[in-house]
């Protein structure tokens, strides 16, 4: 069993431009998505989950008809 070892944080340098103002490398705040964007990522995940329930289902139909699933009743 593996040993509990502490978390590393690695965060990604700011680049730093020689003459540069503050207001240059502030970070811009971050923006909500918009109610589109929203829709269109539900949308996808929908799409990806039933894409993937049907090669379940359909797999899973396959190995019954094929016989190499069995139920062990005993």
């Amino acid at each position: 069993m593996r040993e509990n070892r502490p978390i590393r944080l690695i965060r990604k340098r700011q680049p730093e431009k020689i003459g540069a103002s503050s207001e240059e490398n502030a970070v811009p705040p971050h923006s909500e998505p918009s109610e589109r964007e929203i829709k269109m990522v539900v949308s996808r995940w929908v799409s990806d989950h039933r894409e993937q329930s049907e090669k379940f289902r359909s797999t899973f139909a396959t190995l019954w008809q094929a016989g190499e699933l069995h139920l062990n009743t005993r």
